[in-house]
């Protein structure tokens, strides 16, 4: 007479075992064996508390980061603006965020342009108003009518403290002849390191 399934609690020492494709059902159905499926997620199982274990019990190395400085830095690491045009004092282009943290930061200052003629040049990046880049070029295709297309792209690496800040770009051009016309846009961009 058949086993009431529903009364009796199964015996897993006994239940057959699927064995895997291209397994011997011997081999898979054999509790005894090391590889059986049995053994396999006994072993998944030991090897899992073991390792839980380890990790909550770990001490911190500082070479490494924590998962509180792994979430910290999913946070917005970039900023950036861009105007139409030229990136004029006093305001040029800027962009005001929060650093969430104090550290170093990459600021880049990009811009496109043409000019024909005798022109100076000065790029500049601020910082919370303090100046922190300054760099002046001079061009000088003379009465020729060359006409001169390029790209300045300013980068600074500063140490900036956690709160909020304003980045400004500025171009400063001095015409003696000709002319400057910036193309596209203008941009700054900061980004935490």
């Amino acid at each position: 007479m058949p086993q009431n399934l529903v009364d009796t609690p199964p015996d897993w020492q006994d239940e057959i075992v699927v064995p895997a494709p291209g397994e011997p059902a011997a081999v898979a159905n054999d509790p005894g064996k090391p590889h059986s499926l049995f053994h396999a997620f006994a072993a998944l199982a030991k090897r899992t508390r073991w390792l839980r274990g380890l990790l909550e019990t770990h001490n911190h190395d500082n070479r490494y980061y924590t998962k509180a400085e792994i979430d910290a830095r999913r946070i917005i690491t970039t900023w950036a603006n861009f105007q139409g045009g030229a990136p004029s004092p006093p305001n040029g282009v800027y962009v005001e965020f929060t650093a969430p943290f104090s550290g170093y930061y990459l600021l880049e200052g990009h811009a496109v342009w043409q000019c024909w003629g005798a022109i100076h040049w000065r790029r500049e990046i601020f910082v919370d108003g303090t100046r922190i880049y300054d760099d002046g070029r001079d061009i000088n295709g003379g009465n020729s009518g060359a006409v001169f297309s390029g790209s300045w792209a300013d980068q600074k690496i500063v140490q900036l403290a956690a709160g909020a800040h304003v980045v400004r770009y500025t171009i400063t051009t001095t015409v003696s002849l000709g002319a400057v016309v910036f193309l596209g846009n203008s941009m700054i961009k900061v980004t935490m390191l």
